[in-house]
């Protein structure tokens, strides 16, 4: 798990695709805002895509307090459940749920994109592998109020 300025070769194309356009929104800004994304410019990543509110991004806490306000239907096909709604501490990551949580809190921390590669069991009986790119958003310029995520399913 670790910043992801570039990705390496071996990442789905679909992540480099969503970093490359957050780039591209963000400029010469740290981040780009909400107000930025625009779906008609992303369709075919919209089903490997969430949207998650960052609410109290100040918190003291290793768990950040995420709303996925947005996820896409392949996200949720896979993972078996709908996710919109819910809260990050609210889904089953299995034994990796506190990885997890550090990878979206550094997100917000550094307010850079973060990668990861998660593996994890759901129900103790379903082997999850999954690739995911934070990409953090900001309406101020400085402090992260939204996530911007993308999902491979190996």
């Amino acid at each position: 798990m670790g910043a992801a300025e570039l990705l390496d070769t071996g990442v789905d194309d679909a992540l480099q695709q969503a970093l490359d356009y957050w780039q591209r929104l963000r400029g010469e800004r740290n981040m780009p805002a909400r107000k930025d994304l625009n779906p008609a410019d992303i369709p075919r990543l919209l089903p490997k895509l969430m949207l998650a509110d960052v609410s109290d991004p100040e918190a003291d806490s290793k768990d950040p307090h995420i709303r996925f306000r947005l996820v896409g239907t392949e996200v949720v096909g896979r993972y078996g459940s709908e996710l919109t709604g819910h809260r990050l501490s609210e889904i089953d990551y299995g034994s990796r749920a506190d990885d997890v949580a550090a990878l979206y809190r550094r997100a917000i921390d550094c307010a850079k994109p973060q990668f990861a590669r998660i593996e994890f069991w759901q129900d103790h009986d379903r082997l999850i592998r999954t690739e995911h790119l934070l990409l953090p958003l900001s309406d101020d310029g400085t402090n992260v109020n939204m996530i911007l995520v993308a999902v491979h399913w190996q």
